[in-house]
């Protein structure tokens, strides 16, 4: 394990939890620097320093162009979904974007049904893709790296987890949409929100679903957690609310927090030149997956989930196939970077 993210861990404090439903909520604090500063998402936009476009006037689906406009970095989150342009995108991997720069993310798409202009750029959509699928689309990336030296997800598999997730939910969407089936929910995530009101100082969470530690996020700088609370816990929300099964049977000897970071911190970590500033770690260990990104020495952004870590149960025969077809495929893919395009029209489902 790096050291960075060592010292993360072991200067994370818990002080209190809240419960409601089947989730409880350990809000995290540390006695470590916060580091850099750095601008989020949300806070660039309202301030109109960052810009969001397609890569071209054709759009590439697994790419964005993003421009810095003032000199203070700005953090884009993993999963954090930006709406707009020809179809909305989540981030593969948390990215700091330098000030006054121009660079390209690595995305995947969120909105299946559209692949036409709704604005010149991207807005925050509020949302943070549901944890279960973004763990999924975590290790599909990190799988991408190691194997291929890029930031590709599995793009069916999200978009087949999405549309699983709408029939749970009971949720039509006319372009197959994420952002639709949480817009549904508003009335019910806020009543959760409600239980679990941001701490004074706080930089992060673990968040346990029956019992059972779900996952955990982790921010350097207390003012940059407080912005994006509301839509992490919500990530997590989205399943209690879905779930269509019992509650899960409390384990016989639960594991506390304490005992969940030292599982995180005994994972194996490899490390890769982040898009932007800083280095990239993709963490795996035991019934667990995440990444953590460090820059300046500090650990900006943390994020780990427990158990769903492997492929959908919804595409074992679609996977098989995928991975049948993915070598012949990368020569088309590659082609279609280069040319700019994108799906030709909204059931055109291309692997990338």
């Amino acid at each position: 394990m790096d050291t960075h993210i060592e010292s993360c861990l072991h200067a994370i404090q818990i002080q209190n939890s809240f419960s409601y439903g089947r989730m409880e909520v350990i809000p995290l604090f540390s006695s470590q620097d916060a580091g850099p500063e750095y601008l989020t998402l949300g806070q660039a936009l309202a301030q109109n320093r960052i810009l969001i476009t397609e890569v071209s006037t054709q759009g590439a689906v697994p790419q964005l162009k993003v421009v810095n406009k003032g000199k203070t970095p700005i953090l884009l989150l993993d999963g954090e979904e930006i709406a707009g342009a020809k179809q909305n995108r989540v981030l593969n991997t948390s990215i700091i974007v330098p000030g006054e720069s121009e660079i390209e993310i690595p995305v995947s798409c969120t909105e299946h049904g559209r692949w036409a202009y709704s604005s010149p750029h991207f807005h925050d959509s509020r949302v943070m893709m549901d944890y279960k699928i973004r763990a999924r689309k975590m290790a599909s990336v990190s799988r991408s790296l190691k194997h291929m030296e890029c930031r590709a997800s599995d793009q069916v598999e999200i978009w087949d987890e999405i549309s699983e997730m709408s029939k749970k939910a009971k949720v039509s969407s006319p372009t197959s949409a994420m952002k639709d089936v949480f817009d549904s929910k508003v009335d019910d995530m806020n009543r959760y929100l409600d239980a679990f009101p941001i701490q004074p100082g706080q930089q992060g969470v673990i968040i346990y679903l029956d019992s059972r530690p779900a996952g955990i996020e982790f921010l350097s700088r207390p003012e940059a957690y407080a912005r994006v609370h509301d839509k992490l816990i919500r990530s997590y929300v989205m399943e209690a609310l879905i779930d269509e099964g019992p509650p899960a049977s409390p384990p016989e000897k639960p594991e506390h927090a304490q005992e969940f970071l030292k599982r995180i911190a005994a994972c194996n970590a490899e490390s890769y030149t982040a898009v932007g500033l800083g280095t990239e770690f993709r963490l795996e260990g035991k019934d667990i997956i995440g990444s953590a990104l460090v820059h300046e020495g500090v650990v900006v952004h943390l994020a780990c989930f427990t158990e769903h870590t492997g492929e959908s149960p919804y595409g074992h025969e679609r996977m098989a196939g995928y991975r049948a077809r993915r070598s012949s495929h990368a020569a088309r893919g590659e082609e279609m970077h280069r040319s700019g395009r994108g799906p030709n029209r909204p059931g055109d489902t291309y692997v990338w």
